[in-house]
């Protein structure tokens, strides 16, 4: 009798909200009933009757479909919005922005924010992942998350080195060097606009076989991060480490920093100008030069202000 009252009413059950006060956060186990489901909700007052809901469920013939997870119930939820949740599994999911120039060290570390344990069985390479903002479930395995990273950053370069490796074939072999210098211009320019310009430096020294001499190359031999705030020592310049490029020649042997779209693009498609020299102005720019001679008068010029 109940049970035919309810079927009549179906439709107007469905529309009815919650109890509510505010927006409630709720975990579904693993494994739960279809009983066990209703009464997790019941109990935090999202829905006012736990048999009603298992009718509705199982006349809606979503009673077998409703999944486990991490749920965002609001006070104006209604039956079959709470319904439709469940079996679409549509979770909370969190929010991660990854910025262009972060070392995989930094992360990571960022990382552990979300994640207890940071182990996984693949080991990726500084390089690995592209910037961008992730969103990822409370179940969400840290190897899922850092696969999806790396995939993303596969496709994207993949596809823009495909497209145009013939620029600067005659000077970096595969797109893994691409990728390399890439991450110098990413940590030497702030400006998109500069990124060219910059690639067009380091593409001009390595053609002729000078040092490419960046600072960002020194400071992540030594922390495995680049801080642009960072400022060098003499002494930092002498260490002998793989990445420092005022000892090396060529490039080093990894990236130094997760790489964004504009400085791999810069990289394959740089600025066509004779500039071997550039100088930061204490402003975020740079100031670009020829010769050495020229190099050195605005270093002067820069640092008498």
């Amino acid at each position: 009798m109940i049970s035919l009252f309810f079927i009549k009413n179906i439709f107007s059950y469905s529309k009815t909200t919650t109890n509510l006060e505010n927006d409630i956060i709720l975990e579904i186990p693993k494994l739960s009933s279809l009983y066990e489901i209703a009464t997790i909700l019941e109990n935090k007052n999202v829905i006012n009757n736990k048999y009603s809901f298992i009718i509705y469920s199982i006349f809606s013939g979503y009673s077998k479909q409703l999944k486990a997870g991490e749920y965002i119930f609001s006070k104006d939820s209604t039956k079959k919005s709470i319904l439709s949740k469940l079996y679409t599994n549509k979770v909370k999911l969190y929010k991660v922005l990854i910025p262009e120039c972060y070392s995989n060290k930094q992360i990571y570390f960022k990382l552990s924010n979300y994640f207890t344990d940071l182990k996984t069985k693949k080991i990726f390479t500084e390089g690995d992942f592209f910037p961008s903002t992730y969103y990822f479930s409370k179940d969400t395995k840290i190897e899922s998350l850092l696969d999806m990273m790396n995939r993303k950053a596969e496709n994207n370069f993949t596809k823009i080195y495909n497209n145009y490796k013939e620029n600067v074939s005659n000077i970096l072999k595969n797109k893994k060097e691409v990728l390399i210098l890439a991450s110098i211009v990413e940590a030497e320019a702030k400006f998109k606009d500069e990124k060219k310009k910059i690639a067009a430096v380091f593409l001009n020294r390595l053609k002729v076989g000078m040092k490419l001499q960046s600072d960002p190359t020194v400071i992540y031999g030594i922390h495995k991060q680049v801080n642009k705030r960072n400022i060098l020592s003499k002494n930092d310049l002498l260490i002998n480490h793989k990445w420092n490029t005022y000892k090396i020649y060529g490039l080093p042997p990894t990236p130094i920093c997760n790489v964004g779209i504009d400085a791999f693009y810069a990289v394959l498609n740089p600025e066509k100008n004779d500039y071997m020299y550039f100088v930061s102005d204490k402003k975020g720019r740079h100031i670009f030069s020829k010769t050495y001679k020229e190099h050195r008068e605005n270093i002067k010029n820069i640092y008498k202000k």
